[in-house]
């Protein structure tokens, strides 16, 4: 259910929770906490889609509170980067586990997709 956060929204469903942050249009921050899973993974496409429809182009997906990640998950990012591409934007990862590196590496994912070790260090590449 939707809750207003104050730096952006909060969308929670049963396993899932996606937190917005928006700073000064130049960039928005999706912090997901919970198994990224077939359950999910819808969650995450709706929350990217909607940022591109509302003029958004730098997404940094943040993947600390993720324990798990499955092909479905793996199939809503990549989604969600081709719908930032296609608006003429990006779409980063910061902090993923050791299970999700190895997801990523296993797939070849890892040669599509940007990753940082920090928010920080994902903003400062994207600010560069």
């Amino acid at each position: 259910m939707p809750a207003q956060t104050l730096q952006g929204e909060s969308y929670l469903t049963m396993e899932l929770q996606i937190t917005e942050s928006v700073q000064d249009r130049q960039y928005a921050v999706l912090t997901v906490e919970g198994r990224l899973d077939t359950t999910t993974a819808s969650d995450l496409k709706v929350a990217i889609k909607r940022l591109a429809q509302t003029g958004h182009r730098q997404v940094i997906v943040d993947l600390d509170g993720v324990p798990f990640i499955d092909s479905s998950g793996l199939a809503a990012l990549v989604s969600g980067l081709k719908t930032m591409r296609d608006a003429g934007g990006s779409l980063t990862l910061a902090r993923l586990n050791d299970q999700a590196r190895t997801v990523f590496k296993v797939t070849l994912l890892d040669r599509v997709f940007e990753f940082y070790p920090d928010v920080a260090s994902a903003v400062s590449a994207l600010l560069d």
